[in-house]
């Protein structure tokens, strides 16, 4: 019987193609059809949006601030222009450093005032709280993990 011998010392990782994510991205807008994002975190630390629409099943876009304002204005506006974005100059975040993005998206839209739409109370089940953000382009959805301190910064932003 023959030996099979594995050599994972010269393995090479190929790296994320965000370019080809930032493309696909672009269609969906050149489309004007609807985009949901979630916002993330990976485990390497990147913070990316999950993009899909009607004819585009999800991927990950990993952003910058750039690649943030170009989706937002897309949401919001239905603009298009991505010149200048870098899909290609994205930064983990640092040991240390806030690392929710979704959680920063959410609050930052509550403190600007955003209506979010939630899901009843009753019927989420799994500790988990869900809400959407609706735009012209598209909504934002968020699944948050149900805390004690998320609990009370909605109750004192009287929103649930």
């Amino acid at each position: 019987m023959q030996t099979l011998n594995i050599n994972f010392e010269n393995q090479t990782v190929k790296a994320y193609d965000n370019n080809g994510a930032h493309e696909a991205a672009k269609l969906i807008m050149r489309k004007f059809e609807n985009m949901n994002i979630q916002f993330k975190t990976g485990k390497d630390n990147f913070p990316y949006a999950w993009l899909e629409s009607k004819s585009t099943a999800g991927f990950k876009l990993i952003l910058n601030q750039k690649e943030l304002t170009w989706l937002m204005g897309y949401l919001k506006e239905g603009k298009t222009e991505d010149f200048g974005t870098e899909p290609e100059k994205v930064e983990a975040y640092k040991d240390g450093e806030d690392n929710d993005l979704q959680m920063s998206i959410f609050r930052q839209l509550i403190e600007s005032g955003k209506i979010l739409q939630f899901v009843p109370m009753f019927r989420e089940t799994n500790g988990y709280i869900t809400a959407y953000a609706s735009y012209k382009k598209g909504k934002i959805i968020f699944r948050l993990k149900r805390t004690d301190d998320l609990m009370e910064y909605l109750t004192e932003k009287e929103l649930i």
